[in-house]
């Protein structure tokens, strides 16, 4: 194309025609820019298809991370941990009305009272796309979310279930120790058993320590409870959302 362009340019030097040379340097340079006005546009073109690429890339991975969160907090610490808390609260107070006794079962809740639950969650993939710039995200809308989902209701939530816990702790634990007695140690099939600890028997309606404690427990539990339902449909709303952005279903 070049050598084409050579000929072309010494013949009309050759023929002297001024004009049409002109003509000719003009359409030479139309040309040129044309071409990098299309090569420019290729580039661009790519660049957008790695920003998308990686925009798409960064999103599946929070996605993955917040559902394995969202699993972990309804399954586990909703479905388990404080449903074993509620458990125990509710066969106290069953056992105390019904004023019927299941020695089998007292220790086993008696001790479920104070389980306690830790809240973790995975921030890893946000952190990243953090660190290479949260603008990458185009949807404006989407990348708000992401910022108050991870800046702000993760922290608010995770403050305040651990400092209720922290602050049940306080009251639960010095109670729990009145009401235990230490088995010490035993003797089973030539081995050393820890026993640990076993209820006091005690009259459960009208002992103040149980009474405070089975109150604490109660109030620390449904606190708790309502907290993880608040939290969760922040974590499944935004969920839904990156699976809209990125053309992908969920696996809840």
């Amino acid at each position: 194309m070049l050598k084409l362009f050579r000929n072309i340019r010494q013949t009309l030097i050759m023929e002297n025609n001024t004009y049409k040379y002109l003509k000719y340097a003009i359409g030479e340079i139309v040309l040129v820019v044309i071409g990098i006005l299309i090569a420019l546009q290729i580039n661009n073109w790519n660049e957008v298809r790695k920003d998308r690429a990686y925009e798409v890339k960064m999103l599946s991975q929070i996605k993955k991370a917040l559902e394995q969160d969202y699993n972990f907090f309804t399954e586990h610490l909703l479905g388990r941990r404080n449903k074993t808390e509620l458990n125990a609260v509710n066969f106290f107070k069953k056992t105390i009305i019904s004023e019927s006794v299941n020695l089998d079962s007292l220790d086993f809740h008696f001790h479920r009272l104070i389980h306690g639950l830790q809240i973790t969650y995975n921030r890893g993939p946000y952190d990243a796309l953090k660190a290479s710039g949260l603008d990458r995200i185009s949807n404006d809308s989407l990348r708000n979310r992401l910022i108050y989902v991870y800046d702000f209701i993760y922290p608010r939530y995770e403050g305040l279930i651990n400092g209720n816990q922290n602050n049940f702790y306080k009251i639960a634990e010095p109670l729990r120790d009145k009401l235990s007695i230490r088995e010490g140690l035993s003797v089973v099939n030539n081995d050393v058993v820890f026993m640990g600890t076993t209820m006091k028997s005690i009259d459960l309606k009208t002992d103040l320590d149980f009474a405070e404690l089975l109150l604490a427990a109660s109030d620390y539990a449904t606190s708790t409870n309502n907290l993880l339902k608040r939290l969760t449909p922040y974590m499944k709303e935004l969920i839904d959302q990156i699976s809209v952005e990125v053309g992908t279903g969920t696996n809840l």
